[in-house]
């Protein structure tokens, strides 16, 4: 494994998190040698990131010129390149210079969640262009730009594509090899589930934060940004009356990238990089839309799905699905949290099992892959190339 060189492609800062959960830590351990090119700024708009990490092997990418000149350089002709960028037409230059070169290529498809159930594929189409024709345009232009590319064989098939649940490894990969994979938060479940500590104490819900006011993934989709301080006030109104109504407190799950001070959640507990502990041990999981829900499907949880009429309004044809989807998948219910009075009105459902055993299986892991550690099924697989 010494002689292993992983680069990573990225339009995302390095942080703790992604340093975790896509393995350069553990690569990095096992004596791989590791580089982190981060190419934000020749993808999409520049940022700042909240937990970015500044490490040795971060490098920062800013022209084309010199993304050709890097893949070129003698000492990367057998690396492996794991790409943490969806691939797509507006993003398909990196892909394509990669492809031009013959570099070895890998992609982890995970985070898949239902859509919802109640509309047909086309109503969706027709919604989205009507809401959006511009949009619309752009999102049809890339599809199309994006598979001409593959079909004139501008871009090379993938190595390997790990791939979590059977959403994912039942659809074809564009790869050489699919392997089956699980969700990075089933692995933590696993890792935490065996630890018998609490992290708090008592009874109590958790919700998972998104960072919503000031989720910069908005930006990439061309979503707006719904409004700080109308948004916790409404949270924070509605936390208070079920901790009356149910005689628990609310934590918050901290988003990995979100910098909170205490005063956004009225100086209710926030944590960060610990969803799997919190759920495990929670009474309730409060959640907008979020792959770490997994965490409580996994845990047999009950979920509250939630939103305010501002995200009712700007997000109907966006995030409002996805939480539809969600919530009609696992059979629960959504509610508008500003339209609640009395803490009487908060409905609690108990956990459907056969919906979370049939989510496990298609989003989260395989039986292929539920025992085994995604770490080691990916190093092994790496190391083969």
């Amino acid at each position: 494994m010494s002689n292993l060189k992983l680069i990573y492609i990225s339009h995302c800062r390095l942080t703790d998190k992604i340093a975790r959960d896509w393995f350069v830590d553990f690569c990095s351990e096992k004596g791989a040698v590791i580089e982190y090119w981060d190419i934000t700024g020749l993808v999409r708009e520049e940022h700042e990131e909240a937990h970015s990490l500044d490490v040795k092997y971060l490098r920062f990418i800013n022209t084309y010129n010199e993304l050709t000149s890097l893949i070129r350089q003698p000492e990367n002709k057998d690396a492996v390149y794991v790409m943490l960028i969806t691939y797509s037409g507006k993003f398909s230059k990196p892909f394509r210079l990669l492809s031009k070169y013959n570099c070895k290529t890998v992609f982890i498809n995970w985070g898949a969640m239902p859509t919802t159930a109640a509309v047909s594929r086309f109503s969706r189409v027709v919604r989205r262009l009507l809401s959006n024709p511009i949009n619309f345009i752009a999102i049809v232009y890339d599809l199309v730009l994006s598979y001409g590319y593959r079909k004139l064989k501008l871009v090379n098939k993938f190595d390997i594509v790990f791939a979590a649940g059977s959403a994912l490894t039942s659809v074809n990969q564009y790869a050489k090899k699919v392997i089956h994979f699980n969700l990075c938060d089933y692995d933590n479940y696993r890792t935490v589930n065996a630890i018998k500590n609490r992290l708090v104490q008592g009874k109590y819900a958790v919700f998972l934060d998104i960072n919503l006011p000031y989720q910069s993934d908005l930006v990439i989709c061309g979503l707006p940004a719904v409004t700080p301080s109308s948004y916790f006030n409404s949270l924070n109104r509605f936390f208070d009356l079920l901790e009356e109504a149910y005689g628990i407190k609310v934590v918050i799950a901290s988003h990995p990238k979100a910098a909170y001070s205490n005063g956004e959640y009225n100086q209710r507990e926030i944590h960060r990089l610990a969803t799997a502990e919190l759920v495990k041990d929670a009474e309730l999981v409060i959640t907008h839309t979020s792959t770490a829900l997994s965490y409580a499907v996994l845990n047999h949880k009950p979920i509250l799905f939630i939103y305010t009429s501002e995200m009712d309004d700007i997000y109907k044809n966006t995030v409002m699905q996805e939480i539809k989807g969600l919530a009609s998948y696992l059979n629960g219910e959504m509610t508008n949290i500003d339209e609640v009075v009395k803490g009487n009105q908060i409905n609690i459902q108990s956990p459907n099992q056969d919906r979370y055993e049939l989510y496990k299986y298609t989003y989260l892991t395989s039986l292929e892959s539920e025992n085994l550690s995604s770490a080691e099924i990916f190093h092994s697989n790496i190391d083969s190339l």
